[in-house]
């Protein structure tokens, strides 16, 4: 990337050069610093190159200097608060859904009026409701700003143009990189031009013909490759030293374009632990201050609450490298992490964590220290008080939480934390706008700072650029891409101001307000990107996820090519470089050790059910151990649910025993006895997540009464039966495999035989228990290891809507919606697929083959254990999601 001979020799001879944004001068000043040391220089004074906003903030400190009297000056932060403010007193303000999003929009509105010397009679002659209400808030925002002597970046060209007689200015000066000036930039340099200053345009040169191509591609990612192949060609190949990558609409894409560029252009620093080098390419579209990880950490803490942490943020905390002992205790904090989604907890008070971080088998003495000192820190901040005295209090809260860490800090992040200061400093200056605030409120304030502040980690110059339409304005390259010219995409589709009436902003031709203004500045962007390389391809992608696409309406014209003629090399990718250089012998290793012949099995029927799914999830999570983290649900999650409505049934059915005693119950009796069934449920449930809010348990006592209720109306519609057996834990034995079960329930029937039953509150189906691999192998395995044989086996169902008896009996139908046939000879067949399943597992048998792919491999959890997805998977059919 290069700037013009002719600005850098205007930059030499004195003069201020202007430019359009802040990368063309960053680009311009280090031009020239490398121009001075090319010829020897080893000292030079430094280049009055700045971008138009900063040029306008120069000459505002040049009057302050001259003994001006100048109205106090708003900046970013302070005008957005302002504008902030004046809608949350307005008329409209309870109709706002999002009122920071609005105070942007209205503030950017009022800065276009100024820009393009809108006159407010003329919005008013054609406002809408909309633009009523902004014309309200710009009046209460310009009165409030004038009786407090503010002024804001909107007024202030405006506000020097009328005082350049007392400013000390430059003799010339000279733009660069401008595809067009306001109305408002305009009127500032001819009164420059007035007071004296030369004032020189430097304008785009027109382009050589015939030096641009086009070429497309299947879709959005295979043009990007192509690009990034293409620079990392001309770079190795010597052809050129600076190539630019143009996007228009960069900020959409730039996560993948990242992804893409890197495997392409830096493989190495995919590695893990690999060492930060001189990026050979650098993204112009900075990410949020917000997105940096060191920052992440830190808004994050500043949330911590000592009475209510939802589990999310209290597990990220605990993950995170940025707090005190981090290093030395992650395993215990991982530990803890785990455990307390285990014990499905979702929130958790900050004096509970450091109870549980004194637990000997996971042990966290440093982060219970800092909690404790953030804790005797934070019971003594005030309510409320000014931004400032929160932005200091906000610094203490995270020294006592060790912040940033105790590991050292990368350069990136040491750049991050450094930005971070200054957004506090920045917090701190809104005292001159603000009165006294919350503490949700300062920390809502820095949060939205954050994320509107772009931050990038400085580096130096790269020979790859990729950069916005706007941002390679006044840049030279030797090659140049521009990508994305499909015709959704170049020119872009208007995006009127929403405040000001979309006619006069057609008439007045304002930016974005109709398709031929968009159409116009994409043409004149476009020359501009022809002139600024010998050498252009544009490409775009044929297809957008199910629409077709076409070439932009500006590049039609242009000679088409395929990629095979743009010279780019077939370089390997990061995947195919690991392949190509490791020297490894494969072999399939499908078995663990066998178990001993007197070894139990934890997970019950689990060892075969996971082992007809997966093999490889039996042997993992059955003898291995893994198990994929929990995560907590808002509520109850489905198998606490189900848990309920066990312990609530087994309550119930050992009060009652029988269906001739449930037949018997008054209406008030039974009314009581669900009462009773539900206390005990949640009474249960309570000892396993802990004390639950008492209009939450509420809502779940009505559910379960209600459902219990529907329930017990299909079980008096069943021939007599009693309930002999309730939640029967018992130890069984089948072909070598040892373990134990837990049958919901047995009921015998009139003839003495009996009837196994398997609560369900979700998905069921006898089409489980069929195959060779029966995905649901539970009631088939309590029947074959039954003493005796049973009537038959059925899923209880309750579910709202889907209530009913699904099974198979012998010679009778003991709950309707049971079907009749040979039981004995399913027990056969069962029994085989069975004991061959108990073999597998017994032998250790642990291929990863999941039984339906990617449908088996959704509800595993394990899958960066098995790598399943570096595999190639059947599709499966959708089926209905419910909870089992």
């Amino acid at each position: 990337m290069a700037a013009a001979p002719l600005v850098l020799e205007r930059a030499g001879a004195g003069n201020v050069v202007v430019t359009a944004g802040r990368r063309l001068a960053r680009t311009l000043r280090f031009e020239y610093a490398a121009r001075a040391w090319a010829r020897g220089r080893q000292v030079w004074p430094t280049p009055a190159v700045l971008p138009w906003e900063a040029w306008i903030e120069s000459l505002w400190e040049a009057a302050l200097y001259s003994g001006s009297v100048l109205p106090a000056r708003l900046d970013e932060d302070q005008e957005l608060l302002v504008w902030q403010c004046v809608l949350q007193e307005s008329p409209e303000a309870a109709e706002l859904l999002d009122l920071p999003a609005t105070a942007q929009a209205a503030r950017d509105g009022w800065r276009l009026m100024h820009a393009w010397r809108i006159d407010r009679r003329a919005v008013e002659a054609q406002a809408g409701e909309d633009t009523r209400a902004f014309l309200g808030w710009a009046s209460r925002f310009e009165h409030r700003s004038e009786s407090e002597g503010w002024l804001e970046a909107a007024r202030r060209p405006d506000y020097l143009a009328a005082r350049l007689s007392a400013i000390r200015l430059p003799a010339a000066v000279t733009l660069a990189g401008f595809d067009e000036l306001t109305p408002q930039q305009a009127a500032f340099l001819e009164a420059c031009g007035r007071a004296g200053v030369e004032i020189e345009i430097l304008q785009t040169p027109a382009a050589p013909r015939g030096k641009a191509v086009r070429v497309a591609f299947p879709d959005r990612a295979q043009e990007l490759e192509a690009a990034a192949r293409w620079a990392r060609g001309l770079i190795e190949r010597g052809e050129a030293r600076t190539v630019g990558v143009v996007l228009p609409d960069l900020e959409r894409v730039r996560g993948q374009l990242e992804e893409i560029f890197t495997r392409i252009l830096e493989p190495e620093a995919l590695l893990p632990g690999a060492p930060r080098r001189r990026r050979c390419f650098n993204i112009s579209a900075a990410p949020p201050l917000a997105a940096a990880p060191v920052v992440r950490a830190a808004l994050l803490a500043l949330e911590l609450d000592r009475a209510r942490n939802p589990i999310a943020r209290t597990g990220a905390l605990l993950r995170s490298p940025f707090l005190a002992g981090a290093d030395s205790e992650r395993m215990p904090r991982a530990l803890l992490d785990r455990q307390l989604r285990e014990w499905g907890v979702w929130e958790v008070s900050v004096l509970d964590l450091r109870r549980r971080c004194r637990d000997p088998r996971r042990p966290c003495p440093v982060l219970r220290r800092a909690l404790r000192n953030w804790s005797q820190l934070d019971s003594s901040l005030p309510e409320r008080q000014r931004p400032g005295a929160w932005s200091r209090d906000f610094s203490r809260l995270l020294e006592k939480l060790g912040w940033p860490g105790e590991r050292p800090l990368s350069s990136d992040e040491h750049q991050a934390v450094a930005a971070w200061r200054e957004l506090l400093e920045r917090l701190a200056r809104l005292d001159a706008v603000a009165e006294r605030i919350s503490r949700s409120e300062a920390l809502g304030l820095l949060r939205r700072m954050a994320a509107l502040t772009p931050h990038q980690p400085e580096s130096e110059p790269a020979p790859i650029q990729v950069l916005g339409v706007l941002e390679a304005a006044g840049l030279r390259f030797d090659a140049l891409w521009i990508a994305g010219l499909d015709d959704e995409t170049w020119p872009r589709p208007p995006r009127p101001d929403p405040f000001l009436p979309l006619a006069l902003q057609r008439t007045r031709g304002l930016p974005h307000a109709s398709p031929e203004r968009e159409l116009e500045f994409a043409r004149r962007a476009t020359e501009r990107l022809l002139a600024s390389a010998l050498r252009v391809v544009a490409s775009r992608p044929l297809r957008a996820e199910d629409r077709e696409l076409g070439p932009s309406p500006l590049i039609r014209e242009w000679p088409e090519v395929r990629v095979e003629d743009l010279g780019s090399p077939e370089g390997p990718d990061y995947l195919r470089m690991q392949a190509a250089a490791r020297r490894s012998e494969s072999f399939e290793d499908p078995r663990g050790p066998a178990l001993g012949p007197e070894a139990w099995s934890r997970g019950g029927s689990r060892v075969f059910q996971y082992q007809a799914l997966c093999p490889f999830r039996a042997f993992a999570e059955l003898r291995l151990g893994a198990k994929a983290p929990e995560f907590p649900e808002a509520g109850l999650p489905p198998q606490d649910r189900g848990l309920a409505v066990h312990a609530a049934l087994e309550h119930f059915w050992g009060e009652v025993e029988s269906q001739q005693r449930l037949c018997e119950l008054s209406g008030q009796e039974l009314a009581e006895a669900l009462e009773r069934a539900a206390q005990a449920a949640l009474a249960r449930l309570e000892q396993r997540r802990g004390k639950l809010p008492d209009r939450f348990a509420e809502l779940e006592r009505r559910r379960l009464v209600g459902l219990l209720e529907a329930w017990l109306n299909l079980e008096r519609e069943r021939p007599p039966f009693r309930v002999v057996r309730r939640e029967w834990a018992r130890r069984i034995e089948l072909a070598g495999i040892r373990a134990e079960v837990k049958i919901d329930r047995v009921d015998r029937l009139e003839d003495g035989r009996e009837l196994i039953l398997d609560y369900k509150t979700g998905r069921c189906s006898e089409k489980d228990w069929e195959g060779e691999r029966p995905e649901d192998p539970q009631l088939p395995l309590y029947a074959v290891t039954y003493e005796g044989t049973p009537a038959g086996l059925a899923f209880a169902r309750l579910k709202r809507g889907k209530m009913g008896f699904r099974g198979l009996a012998e010679g009778c139908q003991p709950a309707p919606g049971m079907e009749s046939g040979d039981l004995a000879a399913r027990l056969a067949e069962w029994r085989a697929a069975l004991e061959r399943l108990a073999g597998q597992f017994r032998e250790g048998r642990a291929e990863v083959d999941p039984k339906r792919g990617d449908q088996t491999c959704r509800t595993c959890g394990l899958w960066p254990l098995c790598r399943v997805h570096q595999a190639e998977l059947p599709l499966a059919e959708e089926e209905e999601d419910e909870a089992v």
